[in-house]
């Protein structure tokens, strides 16, 4: 947040942001929870973004895998690092319809794949299109297909979160959890514009709130998240039966998980090398995102290691927005799907 000088001239602004509705006047904490839940009210809006996998490692299984276990184990990295994925969508909250393209572009050097995923979310339907890639184990029959996933059956909890907006909701939760767990002048600060990159061209935002966890605070930070993020989150969960659905978890699950998720557990496996997150405000919503996110195992042979680093920008909040696919009339239903995977038991 700018250091605004004690003048006449910020009066006349922070009277013309009370006029306008806008959070200049909040503190970097309060302007981010803030926009965050704004933006999940607007009623229309369109995003694009970019995901980007510099490094992974995936942590040792126990237990012997079979062979095809061990040969995916084995790809997954080699296909994952350096792997960029471009997002573009289109939310619409009345009547639900929301769109998601993924453009996905997997694996270095000789071993190479490129996928395009698009995805159809409606009041009662999720629609996925199967990619028609040799190899990836898809039937033919479904092969550059939308898949069908009825949002109204009982076993699909998955996908009526989607449809219900039971998802986007918890995702608010988590995130207002996390933010409020962590000590606002140690870890959020307002940048200057010029400090601020890979901000899309023309962009300008009122004003912008950075996380940072460094290497140095990961340790208090972990304390702070493990001590009061989880078990608040988990009680949200456990207050709300449409989470529980979203999540396919079990009360009992989520008690456990209480008792595991503690910060001396958390330390012994993982540390946060870096974590860094920036967030545009324009008129009160989060338009604009881009992050830095490194966290690895404590043993440097084993467990997980992610390396990343993403961007995404909102447009056209509470405007008129267009589609690129209506609902697929000859898509083909999960079951079917799932009955041509067999025995394999995919799915």
């Amino acid at each position: 947040m700018k250091a605004w000088k004690r003048t006449t001239v910020v009066l006349l602004i922070a009277g013309c942001a009370a006029l306008t509705g806008c959070s200049s006047s909040d503190s970097p904490k309060e302007a981010l929870l803030n926009a965050l839940a704004k933006t999940n009210d607007a009623k229309t809006f369109t995003y694009t973004g970019s995901f980007t996998i510099d490094d992974i490692r995936l942590p040792e299984t126990p237990g012997t895998a079979t062979n095809q276990e061990a040969l995916m184990k084995a790809a997954l990295p080699v296909l994952l690092k350096g792997a960029v994925i471009q997002v573009r969508g289109v939310v619409q909250k009345e009547p639900r319809h929301a769109e998601l393209t993924l453009d996905a572009k997997l694996g270095t050097g000789d071993v190479k794949l490129s996928l395009t995923v698009p995805m159809i979310v409606t009041a009662d339907r999720l629609y996925m299109k199967m990619p028609d890639v040799p190899g990836l184990g898809i039937p033919q029959e479904a092969a550059g297909k939308f898949v069908v996933i009825d949002a109204k059956t009982e076993e699909q909890g998955g996908a009526n979160a989607l449809a219900d907006g039971s998802i986007v909701r918890l995702s608010e939760d988590t995130l207002k959890a996390l933010f409020d767990s962590l000590d606002e002048k140690t870890y959020f600060s307002g940048p200057k514009a010029a400090d601020v990159k890979d901000v899309p061209e023309g962009y300008k935002a009122d004003r912008f709130v950075r996380v940072t966890v460094g290497e140095s605070q990961a340790d208090e930070a972990m304390t702070a998240i493990a001590g009061k993020a989880i078990p608040q989150i988990i009680d949200l969960i456990l207050k709300n039966e449409a989470y529980m659905k979203a999540l396919s978890v079990t009360e009992a699950q989520l008690e456990a998980a209480k008792k595991e998720l503690t910060a001396d557990k958390l330390k012994q496996g993982t540390t946060i090398k870096a974590l860094d997150v920036t967030g545009g405000i324009q008129d009160d919503y989060l338009t604009f995102e881009s992050g830095h996110v490194l966290v690895d195992s404590t043993d440097a042979a084993k467990g997980m290691k992610l390396d990343a680093h993403f961007e995404l920008t909102r447009d056209n909040l509470n405007e008129t927005v267009k589609f690129d696919y209506e609902e697929p009339k000859d898509a083909v239903p999960l079951d079917s799907l799932q009955d041509w995977l067999a025995p394999d038991g995919a799915q």
